[in-house]
Order: C-alpha cells, then sequence, then structure tokens
C-alpha cells in the first residue's frame, strides 16, 4: 500500500533504517571502521571511524581519524575530527585537530589542537557568484576588490576621471 514502485514497475519495499552499530567497552579493535548508519563506540578503537552519525561514549577511547556529519564525544580521542557538527561534552578528552562547520564544547571538556571551519556551501550564494561571473574559488577577491600594484602610469579610465574632475 505504501510501497513505491521502480522505473521497470516492479514493487520495492520501504527503506528501512539500520540499527545503530555499537561497540561495547570491552571490545578492542584494532583496524578501520566504515558504516553508512549510525555508530556508538564504548571500547577501544585503533584505527579510524568513518559513519553517518557517531558517539563516543565516556568510556571510549579512539585512535585515529574519525569522520561523520554529526560526532558526539564523552569519551577520549587521539587524532582527527572531521564532522559538520562536533559535540565535546564535559567528559570528553579530546588531542585532535578538529575541522568542522559547528563545534559545541561543554565546560569541563578537554580539548588540545587545531579547530578549523569549513564553511556551509549556500545553493543561492554559488548561483550569485556564477551570475556576476566570479569563480567561487576566488569569490572573496573577487567581490572585495584586489589593489593592482602601482605601475606609474594612468588607464584610460583613470586619465578620463582626471579629465573630467
Amino acid at each position: 500500500m505504501f510501497s513505491k514502485k521502480d522505473s521497470r514497475g516492479q514493487q520495492q519495499s520501504p527503506q528501512k533504517q539500520a540499527a545503530p552499530s555499537i561497540l561495547s567497552a570491552d571490545l578492542v579493535v584494532n583496524g578501520n571502521l566504515v558504516s553508512e548508519g549510525d555508530m556508538q563506540v564504548d571500547g577501544t578503537v585503533e584505527g579510524d571511524i568513518t559513519s553517518k552519525k557517531l558517539t563516543i561514549s565516556a568510556t571510549a577511547v579512539v585512535r585515529g581519524s574519525i569522520e561523520a556529519e554529526a560526532i558526539v564525544i564523552a569519551g577520549a580521542v587521539t587524532g582527527q575530527v572531521k564532522a559538520r557538527h562536533v559535540t565535546l561534552n564535559k567528559t570528553a578528552r579530546v588531542i585532535a585537530d578538529v575541522v568542522q562547520e559547528r563545534l559545541t564544547i561543554e565546560p569541563g571538556a578537554f580539548f588540545e589542537g587545531n579547530c578549523r571551519h569549513f564553511p556551509e556551501e549556500k545553493p543561492g550564494e554559488k548561483k550569485a557568484l556564477e551570475r556576476i561571473g566570479a569563480k567561487p574559488d576566488l569569490a572573496p577577491a573577487a567581490l572585495v576588490g584586489t589593489s593592482k600594484p602601482a605601475t606609474g602610469e594612468a588607464s584610460a579610465s583613470e586619465k578620463e576621471n582626471r579629465a573630467l574632475a
């Protein structure tokens, strides 16, 4: 009744959302973990983790790079953290470089490392830049204007402006 038909006219079952993967507190993993769903780490991971939403609990220890849409850290992380939204809870101990769009740090959290913000891409902004002929990578300089090195020669428009003055 609620299922959809694909392009061939066959019935598709409603897409199930996978249950979050949980690594228990007594588990030690040496290697990388990749999931398209949510993941909660309570144990120790020596390796990189990639998932949609990642929760590092207060008992967890992670040594490696972690990347997700949203990361909540209550345990220890050493390495690199990359996510749109990173939250460090009061029990978090993070020694890492953090790349994020939005960072929340609760009082009491320990953070040592570099923090870098990657800009949120706004769909209307890119079109506006293309409309004025600016390349998005060069947009700030193109919009603000750049100074030209002094050459000692005046351009034709500068000569016109002087003549009118």
